[in-house]
């Protein structure tokens, strides 16, 4: 009779730890945004002029990211309220926008730089 309690006591704590493993909703925001252009002091700059390695930001869901700058990836945390989009992590802290797949990234690193960066996936199509 104890192993038949203990059993079904294993298989109850097995089914609550696969009900608790489910996933939420996926984030609608979700995606690689890539950049596109960037703009200093009211001047236009070519992304592969300052970014040689490219500079992009995959959204992903539960508020996790992943930045790659300067050939390589960082791990950030990420939220939007509204449109207001910040994420940090690694040392870095981004702020700006966020609308449509669209991304504006104000002062990015401290340069003083504009950056837009566009999820092809979500950015409705021109």
């Amino acid at each position: 009779m104890k192993k038949w309690i203990a059993l079904a006591l294993a298989l109850v704590l097995v089914l609550c730890l696969a009900a608790c493993g489910e996933s939420a909703e996926p984030d609608p925001n979700a995606g690689l945004y890539e950049a596109e252009s960037a703009q200093m002091y009211g001047l236009s700059i070519q992304i592969s002029d300052v970014f040689e390695d490219g500079f992009s930001l995959e959204l992903k869901n539960g508020g996790k990211a992943v930045f790659h700058y300067e050939g390589k990836d960082y791990n950030l945390k990420w939220t939007l309220d509204g449109d207001v989009f910040h994420a940090e992590g690694g040392g870095a802290a981004l702020d700006g926008t966020l609308s449509e797949g669209v991304m504006l990234l104000e002062n990015v690193l401290d340069s003083g730089m504009e950056i837009t960066l566009v999820c092809k996936e979500l950015a409705p199509k021109s």
